[in-house]
């Protein structure tokens, strides 16, 4: 297999565990300009979810999505599927769009490469590998 396919059937596989040999579960780092306000995604153990907890009002939800995702994966974000072959990401990023006049609460969750996401509106994105 050459390395275009291996990028190309890790992508729409289901992911890697993310667990070091111990059984420890490592913070992954968000790759470098992704995202501007945040640059790890934590492991939070009595949930068994990894959180990514980032400024809503400096990066979209959809952003968010795709760089947790590439985390989890260990893969550059170009190799993922298109995040609008789970969700419209102009969507999901105006069901969280606040102004000065409105703010919105709540969540969604849906299934995007192998993973269930949560995406809240208060700038966190759980990822769970179930």
């Amino acid at each position: 297999m050459d390395q275009q396919d291996s990028t190309t059937s890790r992508a729409g596989a289901f992911p890697q565990q993310a667990v070091v040999d111990d059984g420890d579960y490592p913070d992954l780092r968000i790759e470098d300009d992704l995202l501007d306000s945040a640059d790890e995604i934590a492991y939070h153990e009595d949930e068994k979810v990894y959180r990514l907890e980032y400024d809503p009002s400096v990066d979209t939800p959809s952003e968010a999505v795709v760089a947790a995702v590439a985390a989890m994966i260990r893969t550059d974000p170009m190799a993922l599927d298109p995040l609008y072959s789970a969700i419209d990401p102009s969507v999901l990023d105006g069901l969280f769009a606040t102004s000065p006049a409105h703010r919105r609460r709540g969540q969604i969750v849906f299934r995007y490469s192998g993973f269930e996401i949560m995406a809240s509106t208060h700038g966190v994105i759980e990822v769970n590998p179930r």
